[in-house]
């Protein structure tokens, strides 16, 4: 069996007539390239294996691509994703979700949200009112 033989029986059902319309010599360079680029990155992940390294889903490894923090790579019409970088951005441990607000960042929200406020919130106590009403009356059943 060829190398050439041997990565065309590697590719998947979908992607095998993409890969018949590439001549060999043009396969022969893209199997080439995935493989420097594998040395490079130390291994290629699908997105699905990228999810599962990440614990996050699918659709989130497609949106890290789209920002740049994962570096997209297209071979023999598949998508893959650098093990190094899912390797760095496991170990950075992030959490989900936003970022805790500092002091000042806290203090603009209260004041945005306050000037929304509308007559009918500040009739009913503003926009705390309504969680301020919850509180005593569980306060109240306590007693």
């Amino acid at each position: 069996m060829t190398s050439t033989a041997t990565a065309f029986a590697a590719i998947p059902g979908g992607e095998k007539t993409h890969a018949r319309k590439m001549t060999k010599a043009q396969l022969k360079r893209e199997v080439e390239a995935m493989s420097e680029a594998m040395v490079e990155q130390q291994g290629l992940l699908n997105h699905a294996q990228a999810a599962i390294l990440l614990e996050v889903s699918t659709r989130r490894v497609s949106e890290l691509v789209e920002l740049g923090k994962l570096t997209r790579f297209d071979f023999l019409g598949r998508t893959y994703v650098s093990m190094r970088e899912v390797k760095e951005r496991r170990e950075q441990d992030l959490k989900p979700g936003r970022p805790p607000r500092n002091i000042p960042q806290q203090t603009m929200v209260g004041v945005k949200a306050a000037l929304k406020t509308d007559s009918g919130q500040l009739r009913q106590g503003g926009y705390t009112g309504y969680a301020a009403e919850q509180k005593a009356k569980k306060l109240a059943k306590r007693k």
